[in-house]
């Protein structure tokens, strides 16, 4: 952990955002077809734009944000269907990390997500995995810009 703690703005924005996945996280991929690291990426590229915390100019002081994917389970659509939160949880946790444009890290946060609810309305695939995602960037987005 850093000494302290950086909150993103307006005035303090990150120059870009990437995704990585841990080598734990790249074998339950395996197992997690339904998990798409890019949809996720996207979700928290778009959230991070929509609250002006992207700068994406040639200014080489503003930070790097990186998504260390650590874990995740999806359920089966049957699986979230017919047993709903019986069947446990769908779930995204990773480590945000800021780094400065030499790579030396700057601060991190640890977000974790789930979802359990299940039926015929909760259960199917895109309403879980979009929750889900939405879910994850509103959350990264809260942290980086908590005071």
């Amino acid at each position: 952990m850093t000494a302290t703690h950086v909150a993103l703005s307006a005035n303090n924005q990150i120059a870009s955002v990437s995704l990585s996945l841990t080598d734990e996280a790249k074998k339950k991929a395996t197992e997690n077809l339904k998990f798409n690291p890019e949809e996720l990426l996207s979700h928290v590229r778009r959230a991070l734009e929509a609250n002006s915390l992207v700068n994406s100019s040639a200014d080489r002081s503003r930070p790097n944000l990186e998504i260390n994917v650590k874990d995740m389970r999806v359920r089966s659509n049957f699986s979230a269907v017919m047993w709903g939160f019986m069947a446990g949880a769908d779930s995204i946790t990773a480590d945000i990390v800021l780094k400065n444009s030499e790579g030396r890290e700057l601060d991190r946060y640890g977000v974790s997500v789930s979802y359990a609810l299940g039926g015929l309305a909760g259960g199917q695939d895109s309403a879980r995995m979009g929750w889900l995602y939405e879910k994850f960037a509103e959350e990264t987005v809260k942290e980086l810009t908590r005071e």
